[in-house]
């Protein structure tokens, strides 16, 4: 199989998207270690571990979502571009 863009597309784009969702992740986290009262800066680990957690997960399944979509484009699969949920 000759490896070419629209072979590798899906996968690429499957990967963009997991750094979007990371990138905006970031977000969420920077202000749970933000004390809005007194603007200091507290690291509450437990809080930011389980936001870490839940946007790393979310950016893989965001991920192999969008690379299912683009694969079943790629095929002429009416199954696969649903994604993971198959709404």
């Amino acid at each position: 199989m000759k490896i070419t863009y629209d072979n590798v597309k899906p996968l690429v784009e499957g990967v963009k998207e997991l750094g979007r969702i990371v990138l905006l992740g970031i977000i969420p986290i920077a202000i749970t270690g933000i004390n809005l009262t007194t603007g200091e800066i507290s690291i509450n680990w437990v809080i930011i571990r389980a936001t870490a957690i839940a946007i790393i997960l979310t950016a893989i399944l965001k991920g192999i979502d969008k690379d299912r979509h683009l694969t079943g484009k790629l095929e002429g699969n009416k199954t696969k571009t649903k994604g993971l949920t198959q709404f």
